[in-house]
């Protein structure tokens, strides 16, 4: 699943608000991006939202895999951004869904190093979950990848699972199972970091509304 707030900011200041993540049509897959939001063309600007849904139809075909448009993409990106700007601004995409056989991936497209800081200048793909993480991975855990602010998420995640999650088991309290279930749950600890932030931050860029939406065999659904 994704989700993602809409709170666009630089230096700590908003200056708008844009969806982060979107749906990748004729796929069961999403995309979401951070750092970078907005696509210098030659005469204006456009905002990422807006260049990935015209951009990726045209890049990931009905018969193209995950791993094959994550590759496009990153050759788009490099060709369609200025080296300049791609050397001076971190900017990096999460792309997710089901393969045909079922079994999800998780590509990580990025022009800077694993350290979040250390900028190549130049959009690359890699694949973490097939390759990397699910053979780790203990039966009935969630695997998670993280962009943005990762101090709301480090502080404050597991706190929301211990407090909340232990009213959810109360009888009055009825959860929900499955997919959109544990989506709407995560949507609601988003909205709840994100009204901390807008009480009592100095920064604040976490900001509603959030957008939310499941990857299921069936098709991706928002919640």
């Amino acid at each position: 699943m994704f989700a993602a707030d809409r709170r666009l900011s630089q230096a700590g200041r908003p200056y708008g608000r844009r969806k982060k993540i979107l749906h990748v049509a004729g796929k069961r897959a999403g995309v979401g991006y951070f750092g970078l939001a907005q696509v210098p063309l030659r005469t204006r600007k456009l905002y990422m939202d807006q260049w990935l849904s015209d951009n990726l139809p045209r890049l990931g075909g009905p018969s193209a895999s995950l791993g094959e448009l994550a590759k496009a993409l990153a050759s788009e990106l490099n060709t369609a951004i200025p080296h300049s700007v791609r050397s001076a601004h971190v900017s990096g995409f999460h792309l997710a869904g089901l393969r045909s056989d079922g079994a999800p991936e998780f590509w990580f497209i990025r022009n800077v190093a694993d350290d979040r800081t250390t900028l190549t200048g130049t959009y690359s793909e890699r694949e973490d979950f097939q390759a990397r993480d699910a053979s780790a991975l203990r039966p009935g855990s969630i695997q998670i990848y993280r962009n943005g602010d990762i101090r709301a998420h480090a502080g404050a995640w597991e706190q929301i699972d211990g407090s909340f999650g232990a009213l959810l088991s109360l009888p009055a309290f009825f959860p929900g199972r499955g997919p959109v279930a544990y989506a709407r749950w995560v949507k609601f600890k988003m909205e709840t970091i994100a009204g901390f932030y807008r009480r009592f931050s100095r920064e604040s860029i976490i900001g509603m509304p959030v957008d939310a939406f499941v990857v299921t065999p069936e098709g991706v659904r928002d919640v």
